[in-house]
């Protein structure tokens, strides 16, 4: 029988703030007005994909823990060993799952460091790292406008039949650099621009969010869903008025409940009670508000095994069950030209 492998997690004193630790540009990252966790090294990492890529990574995962010794000082959320994961919507493409070597975490006034391997002690960086301002040349495509005019006319039309109801459609930015984009200087500007988000990086995917998919914690779930925004001036009397106007835009309103209605859907199945506000409060970010609602649920005592995957996994499958049809009719409007 193969011998275990050590995972320590203990207390770390005083520190840089979380993203100046980060000493290469391979970093794995999730975190929120300067807490969260931060990652660096692959002890272990894998794709996924098909229909059944949640299950897969869930059976990975477990795979992974069976061979640890888990020494943990600490305890708490985000102590011990810890996945991070990129999920694609689509199971057509890849999902990637990654092992950190090292991590450190923070919340509140605590921190802590948890490493892989029989080695001592990592030492972290003393001073921030020299990070190269990323130059991007933004593509330009003269026929991209009518394109995007094109497809927003397709999904009206498609609405206006009765086809569909609601569509969301993204335009596509592509840009090029020459030399290697570096993922830490953009997380450090989203995290000072953006600091009422969590900030993230898995697998070369950098970003920011102010909607949280989902979070459970001590068998309780919440979601937080976003929809319905309007721009800020800058101006602050005139942004209120314009969260006010947001609030009861019957528009915004519809919009905002169909994607209440799906979460609280989707989650119905694992709990015995939710929670569904009545109505959605405004969230102020830096250049944005959006009408915001925390459905949040307590997970049946039945179903005390279930986890993130199995609830990710099954939503999803629901969400594909339900709406393939859809799927179907947005990937045509996404198409048209």
């Amino acid at each position: 029988m193969p011998s275990l492998i050590p995972v320590t997690t203990t207390h770390c004193g005083e520190h840089l703030p979380l993203l100046d630790l980060l000493p290469d540009s391979n970093p794995v990252a999730w975190l929120r007005a300067g807490e969260g966790l931060v990652g660096w090294g692959s002890f272990a990492t894998t794709t996924v994909s098909g229909p059944e890529r949640f299950s897969d990574a869930r059976k990975w995962w477990l795979k992974q823990l069976e061979s640890f010794a888990i020494t943990n000082s600490v305890h708490g959320n985000g102590t011990g060993p810890v996945l991070f994961a990129s999920f694609s919507f689509s199971s057509d493409e890849e999902s990637v799952l990654i092992i950190p070597q090292v991590i450190v975490g923070k919340k509140g006034d605590k921190s802590w460091i948890t490493w892989i391997g029989s080695s001592p002690q990592p030492d972290l960086n003393v001073t921030p790292p020299d990070l190269i301002h990323n130059s991007i040349t933004w593509d330009s495509d003269e026929h991209a406008d009518d394109a995007w005019k094109s497809r927003v006319s397709s999904a009206i039309d498609r609405i206006q039949s009765g086809k569909l109801d609601k569509v969301v459609l993204a335009r596509d930015f592509t840009g090029h650099s020459d030399q290697d984009i570096e993922p830490r200087t953009i997380l450090k500007k989203l995290a000072a621009e953006y600091p009422s988000t969590w900030n993230f990086s898995v697998a070369g995917l950098v970003g920011a969010t102010p909607e949280l998919l989902l979070r459970l914690s001590r068998k309780m779930v919440t979601s937080r869903v976003l929809a319905g925004t309007i721009s800020k001036t800058g101006n602050d009397e005139r942004d209120l008025a314009l969260a006010a106007s947001l609030a009861r835009s019957s528009k915004d309103l519809e919009e905002h409940l169909y994607a209440v209605k799906s979460v609280a859907d989707a989650l119905e199945p694992f709990c015995t009670s939710t929670n569904v506000p009545d109505a959605p409060y405004v969230l102020h970010l830096a250049n944005v508000m959006h009408l915001a609602t925390d459905v949040t649920g307590a997970i049946a005592e039945k179903l005390a095994h279930v986890d993130a995957f199995t609830i990710l996994e099954i939503s999803t499958c629901r969400c594909i069950y339900d709406s393939r049809t859809t799927t179907s009719l947005c990937r045509g409007v996404w198409h048209t030209t």
